[in-house]
């Protein structure tokens, strides 16, 4: 492998359209919310590596999501702060896993795949021990969820005392006009579809459709790998959000038209329902404006939403019952709340995966483990299954209780001479079944 000349010239695509960079920039922007800044990496590494790690880096932004592509940096980044990185060697990978730890070791997955890219390029800078190093490593998945496991009072769920507080709050101030129409739809909408802020922010006007009597929204998909706005799902909503939404949908229109006139008619389904009134003043041209409307440059970032978010809950001076303090707000304990509620209703995995646009049920089954409101219900259900056998072995009415206890049996498994042809299991050779004698 030999060292390559970077190019300058060669203007790199974000997967995001509209935004772009060459590979020498000290800041890519990949998309309105991600800029990375892969020179204080490169700054510290040796000339022989600086190629392979930015073209690799290049090609990422133009493949995969903008907070992947930012996650490598930082870890790149820590990484060059650790040590001095003058080849991906075993070493290097010992080294950077030891500083990982147990608890983010997980981390490794995304080295690992980008390392081994860097090498199928045929750039220098990787050495095949640490592919080989990488093989041998135990890699932990992400442990997700610790924040439901443990209920935690400011992490965690809401409970319905805070959740029913957030919601009553936000309607009175939005009835006397207190806080904008913005925050009132995006609080609304966190709170009744369990979807993520990134969905919310890509939502355009066309995407509320009303049917006959009901109401519904056309909300992207962001965790499918898949390109801005290219796969959609409906979900329906009630007339209040409605209202609210197409009230500020139609703000939004009106503003786009007093600035631009009436050329922007024919654009107006493609309105951003959370809009960056500052970089639409930054537009002059029509053409500049079309361009921009394909892609998420005239969406709000969702960093100023969770500014919002915060400040309602500290202007309001929103206490917890648990803490005593000023309740923590923000996207994450929305959808956490959605779904424990179902899960306490008894809703199954594949419903709740559903509820939160989850591509797998594998990241949803922490809602239903044996958490203290389930280990209740599942108390109370079977303390009459099993008391006559506690009566048994406390020496009470031990007849009369072995007898009920038989009963349970047979009829929670079916196990009576009437229905013995009709169970299939019967027939089985590896079958043992209970003695009912």
């Amino acid at each position: 492998m030999q060292t390559k000349k970077i190019e300058e010239d060669i203007i790199y695509n974000s997967r995001m359209p509209g935004y772009c960079f060459h590979i020498t920039d000290e800041k890519w922007e990949l998309d309105k919310d991600v800029c990375i800044y892969p020179y204080k990496v490169t700054r510290k590494m040796p000339e022989s590596m600086k190629e392979g790690y930015l073209q690799t880096l290049a090609y990422y932004a133009s493949e995969f999501s903008s907070g992947h592509v930012k996650a490598i940096n930082f870890i790149f980044l820590k990484w060059v702060n650790l040590m001095s990185l003058n080849v991906i060697d075993d070493k290097a990978i010992q080294e950077l896993n030891i500083n990982l730890g147990p608890v983010k070791n997980y981390k490794l997955n995304a080295i690992k795949k980008f390392i081994k890219k860097w090498r199928a390029f045929n750039y220098h800078g990787v050495d095949i021990t640490a592919i080989r190093m990488l093989e041998k490593i135990n890699i932990v998945s992400n442990q997700t969820g610790e924040a439901v496991k443990r209920r935690d009072p400011n992490k965690g769920p809401f409970t319905e005392v805070e959740f029913n507080m957030i919601l009553t709050t936000l309607a009175e101030l939005y009835s006397e006009n207190k806080i904008e129409s913005t925050i009132y739809c995006f609080i609304l909408l966190l709170a009744t579809t369990g979807r993520r802020p990134l969905q919310l922010t890509s939502l355009k006007g066309k995407d509320l459709i009303k049917k006959m009597d009901r109401y519904y929204l056309n909300i992207p998909r962001v965790k499918q790998k898949l390109p801005f706005r290219a796969e959609m799902e409906m979900k329906e909503i009630d007339g209040n959000l409605y209202k609210a939404l197409r009230f500020l949908i139609e703000k939004n229109e009106k503003y786009f038209e007093l600035n631009f006139h009436e050329e922007t008619y024919g654009l107006r389904g493609d309105i951003p329902v959370f809009l960056d009134i500052k970089k639409v003043k930054k537009c002059i041209e029509l053409s500049d404006i079309k361009n921009k409307l394909n892609s998420d440059y005239f969406h709000m970032r969702n960093q100023k939403l969770f500014r919002m978010l915060k400040s309602l809950s500290i202007g309001k001076d929103l206490k917890s019952g648990r803490t005593k303090n000023t309740i923590n707000i923000n996207a994450r304990r929305f959808r956490y709340t959605l779904a424990t509620r179902l899960a306490s209703e008894g809703a199954t995995i594949s419903v709740i995966a559903k509820a939160l646009d989850h591509k797998s049920i594998s990241s949803s089954g922490i809602y239903i483990k044996n958490v203290p409101d389930n280990v209740r219900d599942i108390d109370s259900k079977i303390g009459d299954f099993l008391q006559p056998l506690a009566n048994v072995f406390l020496g009470i009415e031990s007849q009369i209780n072995k007898d009920k206890f038989k009963e349970h049996i047979l009829q929670s498994y079916a196990l009576n001479n009437n229905s013995e042809k009709e169970i299939k299991c019967l027939t089985c050779k590896n079958l043992k079944p209970w003695r009912i004698e």
